[in-house]
């Protein structure tokens, strides 16, 4: 369709309103946007970006995989396939990485993106207090942002894509409310070094005692515990909530890492009911093997994916994209577990 004959005008003012760019009258914008609306137009990304050979950079900072076993290769492979596919439209990435042990890093990686200052950022805040300074800064840049697997209520960005962490909390304690008769004892593993600057585990548990709040006639005894992601510590507080409980009826570990705590009540002669988070190898491995019972899988992937491809729409192809998105709560089994493509 030919805007610019429909609404009797240049070629270079239909371009300038389509960019936003040099003096239109008010009248005339008018007049072709409506034009644009009516018709459901869409401008020929490709064909413009070839013309112009303009690059479009975005910059990542998630947290280091250290391997393919590790949630967060998952997320890092979305976003390599869906860059793959938009190459052709000029954009290019640069990626960052924070150790999740040490929020510090975060910081060094953030103020590098600062200096590069990128198009848009695709950005996992998940040390929050580090996160908070970070966006703050980008909003004083005007630099757009998306958030992966977590959200902060306190920052502004463009869109966000996540699990529901309350809900998956919730429905992890129905889960664990199903196997287990009343007065049971019940444990909340959290697995990491810093639990207050960890947002997305806080809502988790706030869901999980959402949830048992609902059932008071049950009257479990719930016990939470923090305990960095090491091997020999986990041990020694587990034993540590053995000797004082006595026994533990179900577990629910609020993160990947419930691996290392699966291996433990494998030895026991009464192994506990147990649910964890995402679909990693080891993970899997230990659900086929019965010493798991559920996997809450969140598709990181599909986070990865959507998340750049948001950043994409908004910047490039300037459409107004929508703030909130959820993933599915896919409850994962060793019977079912074939069946999904993260396997």
């Amino acid at each position: 369709m030919d805007i610019a004959e429909k609404a009797g005008v240049s070629i270079g003012t239909v371009d300038r309103v389509l960019h936003d760019r040099g003096e239109v009258s008010v009248e005339t914008r008018d007049k072709i946007l409506k034009i644009i609306r009516d018709f459901d137009y869409r401008p020929n990304i490709l064909a413009s970006s070839l013309a112009s050979k303009k690059v479009t950079t975005f910059a990542s900072l998630i947290p280091w995989a250290a391997d393919k076993d590790a949630f967060w290769s998952k997320p890092q492979e979305g976003i390599d396939k869906a860059i793959n596919q938009l190459q052709q439209y000029g954009i290019r990435l640069q990626q960052f990485y924070f150790n999740m042990e040490d929020p510090e890093t975060f910081t060094i990686e953030a103020e590098k993106i600062l200096e590069l200052s990128p198009d848009g950022i695709l950005l996992a805040p998940w040390a929050k207090r580090e996160s908070l300074k970070f966006t703050q800064e980008l909003d004083r840049k005007a630099i757009p942002y998306v958030f992966i697997d977590s959200n902060m209520k306190e920052a502004n960005p463009i869109s966000f894509i996540v699990q529901n962490s309350v809900q998956s909390g919730y429905l992890a304690a129905k889960l664990i409310d199903y196997g287990i008769v009343p007065q049971s004892n019940i444990l909340i593993i959290h697995i990491t070094k810093d639990l207050q600057n960890a947002n997305h585990l806080l809502l988790r548990e706030k869901g999980f005692f959402d949830y048992f709040e609902t059932v008071k006639n049950k009257c479990h005894r719930i016990v939470k515990i923090e305990v960095p992601p090491n091997e020999i510590e986990i041990v020694k507080k587990l034993k540590a909530c053995i000797l004082e409980e006595k026994s533990i009826d179900a577990v629910f570990v609020t993160n990947s890492k419930v691996n290392l705590v699966a291996g433990f009540f494998d030895q026991l002669n009464n192994r506990p009911k147990i649910i964890g988070y995402d679909l990693i190898p080891k993970n899997i491995d230990l659900l086929l093997n019965s010493k798991i019972d559920f996997l809450l899988n969140q598709n990181p992937e599909s986070q990865g994916y959507v998340a750049t491809n948001l950043l994409f729409d908004q910047i490039v192809r300037k459409e107004k994209v929508k703030k909130e998105n959820y993933t599915s709560i896919d409850i994962i089994t060793k019977e079912n577990i074939e069946y999904y493509s993260s396997v």
